[in-house]
């Protein structure tokens, strides 16, 4: 919608994941580095974890486009099922086909699966994001899954994607084993200030532009988003079509204050996390800077301790993470209802054609400069009025 007039190629700021955008801080080649080596020494399971909108998928899917061998790969998006469904799901999310009548013939399919693909060089990989909310009976499911071995080699890794109380989830005394089994866990942090600043720079220069937030804007939007990319994101591109409306190709301070306004203010972060690796040294691993972060979790023989029954966060942070959750899905909504209500309005106005009733409300031109003030009936100039920012009007749900 905005791309031409700013002088992009595309969206800087889609909320989608895509790892063409990948912003590698130093934490991001450190993450990536942990994960890469995961996967080609084969060390069994590989957890990223993070809060919402910290770019665990966008890393993931930037990692699996490397040469990484030949992977054979099926991801679970979704993971509201019971350990009595995981092998199901997993010969149908790698097209084993055939007719099962029991768990003793669809487990014997499963291990022919991996033997096979084995034999071939190829390396079977399951990616399971939302692992959070898997129970515990689902989770040492997978563990048994991934038993099977050869030349002393598991032929099946799996990498568990989620929010931060997975790894208390994996602390549980019933889950001991599986945390022994866990290679590699990197926690991915909010971004801090002057990343965040280089995150925005980043995007925009991918798609073309530059220069379009000053760097009051900046700091503006590093106290709204506490680095989180995915409100980053947001916060951005909401900024960007109201700069749009309004017909012009810088964004101040003072223009995005008026933005967040708009929407009934600024979106807390969450606070920056930590790296845990266990296993091989991985000082020399392209990208690592600090060996410290790779220290395993205190009393523990592997990257996850058994330190007792550790319960989830509680009620009241649960919530309050699902309402933003929910307030970030609105706004999504909205940005793109606003863009289905523009682009009939732009077009029509562009080609010289009267804007019909159903653009009422929106502007019918994008001044470049305020108009003059006009004359009152006395010959006295009055002051201008204010400009209407009809994009005010859209408010967080």
């Amino acid at each position: 919608m905005y791309e031409a007039f700013f002088g992009l190629t595309e969206r800087p700021f889609n909320l989608l994941p895509d790892p063409d955008f990948l912003y590698l801080s130093p934490q991001h080649k450190l993450a990536r580095a942990y994960l890469e080596y995961g996967l080609t020494q084969k060390l069994g399971f590989v957890v990223l974890t993070g809060e919402i909108g910290t770019g665990k998928t966008t890393l993931i899917k930037s990692l699996l486009r490397a040469k990484l061998g030949k992977l054979r790969l099926g991801v679970l998006y979704q993971t509201a099922f019971g350990a009595e469904d995981l092998l199901e799901l997993l010969l149908t999310e790698f097209e084993i086909r055939g007719h099962f009548h029991s768990r003793a013939t669809r487990l014997a399919a499963f291990n022919e699966f991996l033997l096979t693909a084995y034999s071939r060089g190829e390396h079977v990989v399951l990616i399971v994001d939302e692992a959070h909310n898997l129970g515990p009976a689902a989770l040492e499911e997978l563990r048994l899954l991934s038993n099977i071995q050869a030349d002393k080699e598991p032929l099946l890794q799996v990498i568990l994607v989620g929010q931060p109380n997975l790894r208390d989830r994996l602390r549980q005394p019933a889950l001991r084993q599986l945390a022994q089994r866990v290679g590699v866990h990197f926690h991915l942090q909010p971004l801090d200030e002057e990343e965040t600043k280089e995150y925005i720079q980043f995007r925009l220069a991918r798609a073309g532009g530059s220069g379009i937030f000053t760097a009051s804007a900046l700091d503006k939007l590093y106290e709204l988003t506490r680095g989180v990319p995915r409100r980053i994101n947001a916060w951005c591109d909401l900024a960007l079509v109201a700069a749009f409306a309004e017909g012009r190709h810088d964004i101040d301070r003072e223009f995005l204050e008026t933005v967040v306004d708009a929407q009934g203010g600024s979106l807390e972060g969450p606070e920056r996390g930590e790296a845990a690796v266990r296993g091989e040294n991985l000082s020399d691993v392209p990208g690592s800077q600090d060996p410290d972060q790779a220290a395993p979790m205190a009393g523990s023989p592997g990257a996850f301790a058994a330190e007792g029954t550790r319960e989830p966060s509680g009620n009241n942070l649960r919530r309050e993470v699902l309402e933003l959750s929910a307030r970030m899905a609105r706004l999504e909504s909205l940005v793109l209802d606003l863009t289905g209500q523009l682009v009939p309005a732009l077009t029509k106005f562009f080609s010289g054609l009267p804007p019909s009733s159903d653009t009422a409300g929106l502007p019918h031109r994008i001044p470049e400069t305020p108009p003059p003030p006009q004359p009152s009936e006395t010959g006295a100039t009055s002051p201008s009025a204010p400009k209407s920012r009809w994009w005010s009007r859209i408010r967080r749900a």
